[in-house]
C-alpha cells in the first residue's frame, strides 16, 4: 500500500508541470499586444489597475465587481516571432470566468487594433 502512494507521488509530481497552462503566445510584436492589453486595463467598468510599467511590460490590477479583491497581474514577453502573455488571475472555484473574459477583451482590443492599421500601399515599379 505505501509503494503504490509512493508511486502515485511521485507520478504526480512528474506530470504537474504537464498539466500547467502555458503561456500565451501572440503572432504580433510585445509593443502592439502592450497597447491592447493597456486598451483592456483602462476600462474602469472591468478593471482597476494597482501598478502599469510600460518599460518592463508588466502591470498589476484587480477585477471590478469580485467579492473578494484579489491583486492579479499579466507580463509580456518576447518570443521568436511573437510576444508571450503570462497572467496571473487568481479565482476561488474551478470556473476561471474572469481569466477567459481577460483573454477575450485582449482578442477584441487587438483585433480593433491590427484593423485599425493602415495596410501598406502597393507601390509601382514604374515598368509597363
Amino acid at each position: 500500500m505505501r509503494k503504490l502512494l509512493i508511486a502515485s507521488f511521485v507520478i504526480l509530481v512528474f506530470a504537474a508541470p504537464a498539466l500547467a497552462k502555458p503561456r500565451d503566445v501572440y503572432p504580433v510584436s510585445c509593443d502592439d499586444l502592450w497597447a491592447a492589453v493597456k486598451d483592456t486595463l483602462t476600462n474602469p467598468h472591468d478593471y482597476g489597475i494597482m501598478s502599469m510599467s510600460d518599460f518592463d511590460q508588466r502591470a498589476q490590477f484587480v477585477v471590478v465587481g469580485n467579492l473578494t479583491t484579489y491583486l492579479d497581474s499579466v507580463a509580456l514577453m518576447a518570443a521568436g516571432d511573437g510576444c508571450a502573455m503570462k497572467v496571473t488571475i487568481s479565482e476561488v472555484g474551478a470556473d476561471n470566468a474572469d481569466w477567459r473574459q481577460f483573454h477575450n477583451r485582449i482578442a477584441k482590443s487587438l483585433a480593433r487594433r491590427q484593423a485599425a492599421k493602415p495596410k501598406p500601399a502597393v507601390g509601382s515599379t514604374g515598368q509597363l
